[in-house]
């Protein structure tokens, strides 16, 4: 989910120019492919039973690996001349991984709950209030965390919450 809305918003930021489109899926597809694979050599090198570690060692390993990935993202991004309103919209990957960081170290909350809202936010203040439907997407995912057993309904909540806030936060000093 946070890989199509970064390709539909970095599309609609550069309008008319299609290269917006590469840069969002490029930017938040590598991302993802990074902390994919980094969940499943963690697996195969034996630091964590799978690639969603519940347990909050393996899981601050993976989240930490998750954040300088994202920035390490957003520093080629602007090496190689994404257009400046992107990269302060790609902001928000490092920070709400930082963020996520920061709060797993405290407690649990749900990281995919936090990413769904993110993504849901980010398309509902660029595309308009009409996306803000996808809501009911995040909260789809915030169920089947609590149905399997994995967060308990603070933890999807904080999630939700943190990765609403993060993306508000970032957008407000994003401009249009």
């Amino acid at each position: 989910m946070p890989v199509v809305a970064g390709g539909a918003v970095s599309w609609r930021m550069t309008w008319p120019h299609p290269d917006g489109l590469l840069w969002g899926l490029c930017g938040s597809g590598a991302w993802a492919l990074l902390c994919a694979a980094l969940a499943c050599a963690g697996v195969r090198l034996g630091w964590w039973p799978t690639a969603v570690p519940s347990q909050r060692g393996p899981r601050l390993m993976l989240l930490t690996a998750s954040t300088v990935a994202a920035a390490a993202v957003w520093l080629i991004c602007e090496r190689l001349g994404a257009p400046a309103p992107l990269l302060a919209v790609g902001r928000t990957g490092p920070l709400l991984a930082a963020l996520l960081l920061a709060c797993t170290w405290a407690g649990n909350v749900s990281l995919h709950t936090s990413a769904a809202a993110a993504a849901v936010t980010l398309l509902a203040l660029q595309l308009g209030p009409g996306w803000a439907l996808l809501y009911l997407l995040v909260a789809a995912i915030g169920w089947s965390r609590l149905h399997l057993r994995v967060h308990t309904p603070a933890q999807v909540l904080m999630g939700a919450v943190l990765g609403t806030t993060a993306c508000v936060a970032i957008m407000s000093f994003a401009g249009p």
